[in-house]
């Protein structure tokens, strides 16, 4: 495996998303993170973890963007989430996975704004859709994953970028 080196633009986008997802775990739910560790790139595949929600971000960006959570990590945000109300045992995972959803989807709705300055027309973005329990996602012909994970007390969570190849250089300079 190599490690890519990363366009300055998808250097940007994951230095803003770990950064927005650590702020946000820990103003809104109390969750410091203790770890970060970065990995990934010309991978046959991304193992992923216990659940996983995936939000495609449009315009120049053009990255698959994937939370994959341990369960003691998003069980703990849905019972933060759902904290005072009445839920149904059969209601329990349609809840764990909107709260999978809910991170993500805030967390990235905050990137847009540090990512304005790479597209200015506006970055669209996809609804969140959830992998529950799925263990890989297979790298498409000229695609390139890059991923980095970050631990908490709770359980571990990594957020990979999934893109066209020529986002990432693999000999050590960055693409142009």
């Amino acid at each position: 495996m190599t490690t890519p080196k990363l366009n300055d633009e998808v250097e940007q986008v994951m230095r803003s998303v770990m950064t927005r997802t650590r702020s946000y775990f820990d103003s809104e739910f109390c969750i410091q993170t203790l770890d970060v560790d970065s990995g990934g790139g010309d991978l046959d595949s991304l193992t992923l973890l216990d659940m996983t929600a995936i939000i495609g971000m449009g315009g120049r960006i053009n990255l698959l963007i994937a939370f994959s959570f341990q369960d003691g990590l998003i069980n703990a945000l849905y019972q933060r989430m759902t904290e005072g109300m009445e839920v149904q045992p059969d209601e329990v995972e349609m809840y764990r996975e909107a709260a999978a959803g809910e991170v993500v989807n805030t967390v990235l709705g905050h990137c847009t704004i540090d990512l304005q300055e790479i597209d200015d027309r506006g970055i669209s973005m996809t609804p969140p859709v959830i992998l529950d329990k799925a263990k890989t996602i297979r790298r498409m012909k000229n695609s390139m994953f890059y991923t980095q994970s970050m631990s908490t007390a709770l359980g571990s969570m990594t957020i990979s970028l999934v893109g066209p190849r020529e986002l990432f250089e693999t000999n050590l300079d960055y693409a142009k």
